[in-house]
C-alpha cells in the first residue's frame, strides 16, 4: 500500500484543506462535534455547502455549537442529534432515527486519558463506539475525489487504546 501524499501538514487549517471543494447536496455527520477539532471539522463542512450533523452527547453544547457554525458560514443546514458512544442504546437510536444518505462520517468523538468507565449496560468503556455507530448507519455514498478516513480511530487504537472491552465491571 502506498503512502497518501498531501500538500497539507501540521500547521494546515480545515479551511485550507476543504478549499475549493464543493459539497452541496452531500450529508455529513461528524461525531463529537460541540467543540474543538470536531467543532472546527462540521464548521470547515459547512464552509463547503454540506449539511452537517453535529452527533453529540451534550446537545445544548451542540446546539452552540451549530449556531456559532451557521453563522460563521452562511450555512443554514447544521443539525443537532444526540449520540454517547458509550451506550450502544443512544448508538441504535441515532442510527434509527437517520433518513436519507449519509455522504460523509466524520468519526471525530474520543475520550483520552480518562479514568476507567462504564457503559449503561456494565461493560468496561475504553472506545470502540465509532465502529458500531458506522455500522448501524446507511451504507456510505460515494463522493468523488474523497477517501474515506478514520484518523481519530486509527490514533486512538494505535494510542494503546481498544475497542469495547466485552466483560462486565464487578462492583
Amino acid at each position: 500500500m502506498s503512502l497518501i501524499r498531501t500538500p497539507f501538514g501540521s500547521s494546515s487549517t480545515a479551511a485550507e484543506v476543504v478549499a475549493g471543494i464543493d459539497l452541496t447536496g452531500r450529508r455529513a455527520v461528524v461525531t463529537g462535534a460541540s467543540s474543538c477539532l470536531g467543532a472546527e471539522t462540521a464548521r470547515a463542512l459547512a464552509g463547503t455547502g454540506a449539511e452537517v450533523t453535529l452527533a453529540v452527547r451534550d446537545t445544548a453544547a451542540g446546539d452552540r455549537g451549530a449556531e456559532d457554525i451557521a453563522a460563521s458560514t452562511g450555512g443554514t443546514a447544521v443539525h443537532v442529534a444526540p449520540l454517547d458512544l458509550a451506550d450502544p442504546a443512544s448508538i441504535d437510536a441515532f442510527a434509527a432515527a437517520w433518513d436519507g444518505p449519509l455522504h460523509l462520517l466524520v468519526n471525530n468523538a474520543g475520550v483520552m486519558a480518562c479514568p476507567e468507565r462504564h457503559t449503561p449496560q456494565g461493560w468496561v468503556w475504553l472506545a470502540g463506539g465509532l465502529r458500531r455507530c458506522a455500522l448501524r448507519l446507511p451504507p456510505l455514498r460515494p463522493v468523488a475525489g474523497l477517501r474515506a478516513v478514520q484518523d481519530r480511530e486509527r490514533a486512538v487504537r494505535g494510542g494503546g487504546h481498544a475497542p469495547l472491552v466485552r466483560r462486565r465491571h464487578h462492583r
